[in-house]
């Protein structure tokens, strides 16, 4: 020992002072603010190696295990957490810490070859990891995996974002964009429509983007959007359209059915109301509602409208049931059975409603026939026991006269209390005269009530075929259900197209590239810019 002390005295100026030590070759006292100060241009300092086998053991270290202790570690040894690998360890109190050393330490300006597997920032035990700015803490990981922005204890979702003032989160592209957890008010709309905010906001400011967009494909047996409410509407949607050119719905759904062996109902909109109590209560619960609240213009609270080439078809279906399915009243509106147009076809009668003063609100029912007829009703005079009844000419150009349907009239005498009834001669498709039988020539009043037959439907017959309920298609329909009557749509009479008739462009009327309805030929026409579609001219009745 006394040989490596003097050795070191002749390599080297020592200075010792009461509390500093130096050791350099120039002899300068050491800096005062250094136990001890050494200070060679081509020499460094060998820490003591030793070979550790846990950073939780302090041996093969001995005596007093201090803090601060500073070894260099030659071993790889352990298992992880607690393992150790060649560096420099310091003796942290209960464990050996490792210095940072190129290539294992995150250093500011970057890193290279790191491997994911083993390189990153964050713990190795059940702490959590925070990150702050200005000694604040912006976001936490937690040690079960949560991650919290601006939240200090995220445990509602995998992903918390608070935010005390402003959006959340905002997302966007070059075209679109949108928030979670809006938290300004959106004023939108003509009248002003404003929300205190909103969960989700998609903005679209660019033609041809989509603001919101859900789907649902492959095995999912969920709807691809959901929306639930226990106080007021689950979907509100809000169209502000100010174009001179365009008329958007407010609501359009597409159904594209496009496997052949689906059978049942298939449904592009439907409305489903249900009551889960008991009892009733004074309101009535409504599958679907239509309003038109237009005060200044012409409106309708429901439009319905199908195009289709099979027999059956219908502008609008209406079925009422008993809840035990005893009894049924079903109604086509607008409907087209066998080829043949119709208003409306259902069971039971086209009542009328009139509320009287005097007894109560009562019903009165249409008479109906196995055929379809127009009536008229007039008075003529009855001279010398001879009279001409002249058809309006209106009802003339709308109506068939012939051998098989002649102008059927009843006459009631007006106060000739000898009248002997009166003969019709000398028809033809626009009037008949009248002769008194038994050479009677009075002279008098008859009232008159007119049968005819309708162009309308001509050649359709007696007793035609009805349809059956909605779900209950043509192909399916059991044989007791078929009338002797069978139509024939080609020997059928049609009106030409309203637009046809009055000569008319259909694209003034229907959207650009819509199907119009043309009779026996609806859904074939699509109407094209500036073009006028006509149909083929409408069969014309025998006469």
């Amino acid at each position: 020992m006394k040989k490596v002390i003097l050795s070191i005295f002749l390599l080297t100026n020592v200075s010792v002072f009461a509390q500093n030590f130096a050791m350099n070759t120039t002899g300068a006292a050491g800096a005062d603010c250094s136990a001890l100060d050494i200070s060679i241009a081509n020499k460094g300092l060998l820490i003591p190696r030793v070979a550790l086998t846990t950073t939780t053991a302090f041996a093969p270290v001995t005596g007093t295990a201090v803090t601060s202790l500073l070894v260099y570690n030659t071993a790889t040894a352990g298992t992880s957490p607690t393992n150790v690998t060649p560096g420099y360890y310091y003796w942290g109190g209960s464990a050996w810490i490792r210095f940072g050393t190129a290539g294992t330490a995150w250093e500011l300006l970057g890193n290279a070859g790191t491997s994911a597997a083993t390189n990153f920032i964050g713990t190795t035990d059940a702490v959590d990891f925070v990150g702050r700015t200005n000694n604040l803490e912006r976001f936490r990981v937690t040690a079960a995996g949560r991650m919290g922005i601006a939240v200090t204890n995220p445990t509602t979702a995998q992903l918390e974002v608070a935010s005390t003032t402003g959006e959340a989160i905002w997302g966007h592209s070059a075209n679109v964009g949108g928030y979670l957890g809006r938290e300004t008010n959106i004023t939108f709309g003509t009248p002003s429509q404003t929300l205190q905010g909103a969960g989700v906001y998609a903005g679209n400011p660019t033609s041809g983007y989509t603001s919101l967009y859900s789907q649902s494909t492959g095995l999912a047996d969920v709807a691809a959007n959901i929306n639930y409410s226990s106080v007021w509407i689950a979907n509100y949607n809000y169209v502000d359209n100010a174009s001179a050119t365009y008329n958007p719905t407010v609501s359009y759904n597409y159904l594209s059915v496009t496997n052949s062996a689906l059978g049942g109902n298939q449904i592009a909109l439907r409305g489903f109301s249900d009551r889960g109590a008991t009892t009733g209560n004074p309101g009535y619960t409504i599958g679907a509602q239509g309003l038109a609240n237009t005060q200044n213009q012409d409106a309708f609270g429901v439009q319905g409208l199908a195009y289709t080439g099979s027999t059956t078809r219908a502008g609008g279906y209406f079925e009422a049931l008993n809840y035990a399915g005893t009894s049924q009243a079903y109604a086509y509106v607008g409907s087209s059975v066998t080829g043949v147009n119709r208003k409306i076809t259902g069971t039971n009668a086209v009542s009328e409603i009139v509320p009287t003063e005097n007894h109560g609100r009562i019903t009165l029912t249409a008479p109906e026939s196995p055929e379809y007829w127009y009536q008229d009703y007039g008075s003529v005079k009855l001279v010398d026991g001879k009279a001409h009844v002249e058809l309006d000419p209106i009802l003339a150009d709308i109506i068939v006269v012939n051998e098989e349907y002649p102008i059927r009239a009843f006459f009631t005498p007006v106060d000739m209390l000898e009248y002997n009834g009166v003969a019709m001669v000398n028809k033809t498709s626009t009037g008949f005269d009248l002769v008194e039988i038994n050479g009677g020539q009075h002279d008098g009043t008859l009232d008159f009530q007119l049968i005819v037959k309708p162009k309308t439907g001509y050649g359709e017959g007696r007793f035609p075929q009805a349809p059956g309920p909605a779900n209950l298609k043509t192909e399916l329909e059991p044989a007791a259900a078929k009338a002797a009557n069978q139509v024939d749509p080609n020997n059928v009479f049609y009106w030409p197209a309203d637009h046809i008739v009055y000569k008319y462009d259909p694209a003034d009327v229907y959207p650009v590239g819509s199907f119009i309805p043309v009779g026996r030929e609806a859904g074939k026409f699509k109407v094209a810019e500036g073009v006028f579609m006509e149909n083929m001219p409408a069969q014309q009745p025998k006469r």
